[in-house]
Formats: structure tokens, sequence, C-alpha cells
């Protein structure tokens, strides 16, 4: 009962610290606090130990730098305009294809640092939290206009 309470005050305190902390930053200061934010609701479902924390983190880290490697080439591949559509069809699929093989690189190295149970948790967390972000996105849009 009380780590539900716990996991509810959090979720709360979560929910309120993004609204307000995005309010009037610039971009690259509301990415930071979106990604401290994140790492404190990932911490917090995965319930990890000390021993756990140390390896898990660094892992992490470079899953993450590699991935925004992979969305940053793609970015820049969508934004040409004198490419075929048949070659921009293509390069998605190569896109999803490398997202795939990362995401599988990581699943493996994740194993070697914390019990699969908590690599599920990592996996929901994540879309839990891209969920999350997206509806408190939307919701200042709609409140903006």
């Amino acid at each position: 009962m009380k780590r539900k309470l716990l996991i509810g005050i959090c979720s709360i305190i979560f929910c309120l610290t993004l609204h307000v902390s995005l309010f009037a930053q610039n971009h690259r200061e509301r990415y930071e606090q979106i990604e401290a934010i994140k790492i404190a609701f990932i911490t917090n479902k995965l319930d990890l130990i000390t021993e756990e924390a140390q390896k898990f983190w660094p892992v992490y880290n470079n899953y993450q730098k590699e991935l925004m490697e992979l969305m940053k080439k793609r970015r820049e591949y969508r934004q040409k305009t004198d490419i075929a559509p048949n070659d921009k069809i293509n390069a998605e699929l190569a896109y999803e294809s490398k997202l795939l093989e990362l995401k599988k690189k990581y699943k493996k190295l994740y194993s070697k640092v914390i019990p699969a149970e908590k690599i599920l948790l990592l996996y929901q967390a994540e879309h839990e939290f891209r969920e999350h972000l997206i509806k408190q996105l939307n919701h200042r849009r709609k409140s903006i206009n």
C-alpha cells in the first residue's frame, strides 16, 4: 500500500514538474529538463539497486547517444528535396532496420547488467514517459490556442 501511494505521489510530482518546468525555457534547457525528469521516471519505475544503477546508466546513456545520432541522420535525410520517392522509401526502411538492430544490440547489453524483468519495465517506462510527454505537449498546445 505504501509503495502504491509513493508511486502515486511521485507521478503527481512528475506531472506538475514537467508542466511547470517546460513553460518558459529555451529549447536546450527544455531538452535537458525533460531528460532529467525521464531519468528520475525510469529510475523510479525500474527500482534499481545501487549496483544495478552503476552498471545500467552508462549503457543506457550510450544507447541514447546512438539513438540520437540515428535520428539526426534520418531527420537530415528527410529534409533533402532532391531525392526520388522510391529512394526515400528505401531510406526509411533502412532506418527502421538500423533502429531494430540498435534495440537488439542494447537488449543484449542490458541483459548483462539488469534482469529481464527490469528490461521489460524499462521498455514500458520509456513508452509510458513518451505517451505522458505527448499528452502534456498536446494539452499545452490546446491551452495556447
